[in-house]
């Protein structure tokens, strides 16, 4: 009687939670959003979820959010869980939200399939009062080709940016030109513009520079942004006609959502590509130079080579160069300069430290560089000038010394005649130095079986030193902010930095709120992405959001102490 009812307890726990899934609708066009919800029934703890089959078709602008709901009827309780995320299409077409696996506890449960139709935006709805313009200096473009992106908002009614999620171009090298995150937006940001008879105010948005990777097509991200606005009620107009005295009575806010215009880039291969290229695609010119045309024998000197102009100049190699014989060279540093002005053209420069063995007039040739030109479609080289100098021999040693090369010119040898003192000094510590050889070969022999032990043992002391300094540092940082909605996320990017959990500081919000779904839990994840939209619309608006900023100090520092103890 026992198992049975022990049986009866399993299976009814079992079958009990029952999941349910669904999407507010089933059709929409580009700059609308859906709400995609799991709900299941009696369960006490917070499911989990992982939607990265969702990346390639939709963004997801908001959640995770979660509710609970109990309800007594006739004296049982039930109770459900929900969660929910408002999604918006990438692209246009019919898109698949696949079966989702749900976590609970050790349990597996899966969704149901849905189909989304999305259709174009509604052009004369979506950009009469705003508009999200993307521009695209080029689309048909070889591997390697600068490509500029540039994003701007028109506004005719009064707005106010909450979010935007910025595009990820795979398959591309990017560069940022123009990224106004952890920046304060003023009104001199904003400019004035005309637009089919119809004054705007307009924001430079976003700005950047790729360049392909590899051949094929590619349909790159649309940017996304959530906005709200004031707008007039056609009701309330009815009942006082108009009056300025209730303009501020008339109005009710709304949320937004704008799209840009899905691109797409075709990319062609390079086609007969000469022997010594190094990657270079766009307008070049080269140069040659030596810190000093007369060299002392055996002093180095530093020959540079830069090349100037516009294009892929992070993705070009160290040319080849062929420097005389007799030189010895070893590759020094290799320097990139962006020009202010225009940030698509600069320069880079390669450094190579040359130790002369000889005395002699030298040169080093023209050096040619090949790149591609996509102005003229055809390959161009960019050519150095000769470098001429001259090396004179050493006066480091006086007349008793003689300088002596042997027949093959490879080996250099100086003989003094008279005595020198360190024979005497050597002589008198000849048995000591015969122990301290024989002690350091010792260490040397047993030394590789202790590397890997220490080296472990070292990493392991480092990573534990940079895991504490990380929340000391943090809260330091947050106490001194004067903005903290400005300095947070560049606070938050070094703490996840200085836990291993991310590769570089040198990321937007965007990405923070990605790379958080993989280690933080869901009450955790769901603060954080409150924060980094609070954080957005500081920098996107003229509202002063930092009133509040000592209880939102004492929120962030909580919230790392909490994720301290596990990330």
């Amino acid at each position: 009687m026992v198992r049975i009812f022990i049986i009866y307890l399993l299976f009814s726990n079992i079958f009990s939670q029952e999941l349910t899934s669904s999407v507010s609708s089933n059709e929409i066009n580009l700059t609308e959003s859906i709400i995609y919800t799991i709900k299941i029934n009696d369960i006490e703890v917070n499911p989990e979820v992982n939607l990265e089959k969702l990346e390639n078709s939709f963004s997801i602008i908001a959640g995770p959010n979660i509710g609970s709901e109990y309800r007594y009827v006739n004296g049982e309780r039930s109770s459900s869980r929900s969660i929910s995320w408002t999604l918006i299409p990438k692209k246009q077409g019919k898109l698949i939200i696949p079966p989702m696996e749900v976590k609970i506890g050790n349990d597996r449960l899966f969704t149901k399939e849905f189909e989304i139709q999305v259709s174009k935006q509604d052009i004369d709805k979506s950009t009469k009062d705003l508009i999200l313009e993307v521009k695209i200096d080029k689309t048909d473009v070889v591997i390697g080709e600068q490509i500029v992106i540039s994003y701007k908002f028109y506004t005719r009614i009064a707005s106010k940016v909450i979010s935007t999620e910025f595009p990820k171009y795979k398959n591309f090298w990017t560069e940022k030109l123009f990224d106004p995150t952890g920046t304060q937006i003023n009104p001199e940001s904003w400019e004035d513009v005309e637009i089919d008879g119809y004054n705007y105010k307009a924001l430079k948005l976003y700005e950047v520079s790729i360049f392909p990777l590899e051949e094929g097509v590619f349909e790159l991200d649309s940017m996304i942004m959530k906005v709200e606005t004031k707008e007039k009620d056609p009701s309330f107009n009815r009942l006082f006609w108009n009056d300025p005295f209730f303009d501020t009575f008339s109005q009710y806010t709304s949320a937004r959502i704008l799209v840009s215009d899905p691109l797409t880039v075709k990319v062609s291969s390079l086609k007969n590509i000469p022997e010594n290229f190094s990657g270079a695609v766009g307008s070049f010119n080269l140069t040659s130079s030596i810190s000093d045309e007369k060299i002392e024998e055996g002093i180095p000197a530093i020959f540079t080579l830069k090349l100037n102009g516009s294009g892929n100049l992070k993705n070009i190699s160290r040319p080849q160069v062929t420097f005389p014989e007799k030189i010895e060279v070893f590759e020094g540093e290799t320097i990139i300069e962006k020009n202010i002005s225009d940030k698509s053209s600069g320069s880079i420069q390669w450094k190579y430290n040359l130790i002369p063995r000889k005395s002699g007039n030298f040169k080093v040739g023209t050096i040619s560089l090949p790149y591609y030109s996509p102005k003229f479609k055809k390959w161009s080289y960019a050519l150095s000038n000769e470098v001429n100098f001259e090396v004179y021999e050493s006066t480091l040693f006086d007349d008793k010394d003689k300088s002596l090369v042997d027949s093959s010119g490879s080996a250099l040898k100086f003989i003094r005649m008279q005595p020198q003192k360190w024979i005497k000094i050597a002589s008198n510590n000849y048995n000591k130095s015969i122990l301290s050889l024989f002690i350091l070969s010792f260490i040397f022999i047993i030394l590789p079986f202790f590397k890997n032990t220490f080296k472990i043992m070292t990493n392991r002391i480092l990573n534990s030193l940079d895991r504490k300094k990380s929340i000391k540092l943090a809260k330091k940082n947050i106490r001194n902010s004067k903005s903290i909605l400005i300095d947070g996320p560049k606070i938050i990017l070094r703490f996840f930095y200085l836990k291993k959990k991310i590769h570089s500081e040198n990321f937007d919000i965007t990405f923070i709120k990605d790379e958080a779904k993989k280690f933080l839990k869901n009450e955790d994840l769901i603060f954080l992405n409150d924060f980094l939209d609070k954080c957005k619309e500081q920098t996107f608006s003229n509202v002063n959001y930092d009133n509040g900023s000592d209880d939102l100090k004492i929120e962030l520092i909580k919230f790392l102490e909490r994720i301290d103890s596990y990330v």
